[in-house]
């Protein structure tokens, strides 16, 4: 471990190094995870219902408002209404 690889730098202060960046990288994606907003996919869309005021991801298929049933949003597929 004292063998001198690197102009004066052992191998023992070399895994140290690197043990300590693959520690950072691994709380970095952490930190980036936990704070990462939720993001829409292509198949979804975020709409407000203007029937009774809900907010939230309905498909873009086949949107329905699921309080009330109204369709919503850019469909591509017929709802199915009673």
């Amino acid at each position: 471990m004292n063998t001198i690889v690197f102009g004066n730098y052992t191998v023992q202060q070399i895994l140290i190094v690197a043990g300590i960046v693959v520690g950072i990288v691994i709380v970095l994606k952490f930190v980036k995870k936990l704070f990462s907003s939720d993001k829409v996919d292509r198949h979804h869309q975020i709409v407000k219902c203007s029937g009774c005021g809900w907010t939230g991801q309905v498909s873009r298929h086949a949107g329905i408002c699921p309080k009330c049933n109204e369709p919503l949003g850019e469909q591509k597929a017929k709802a199915y209404r009673k």
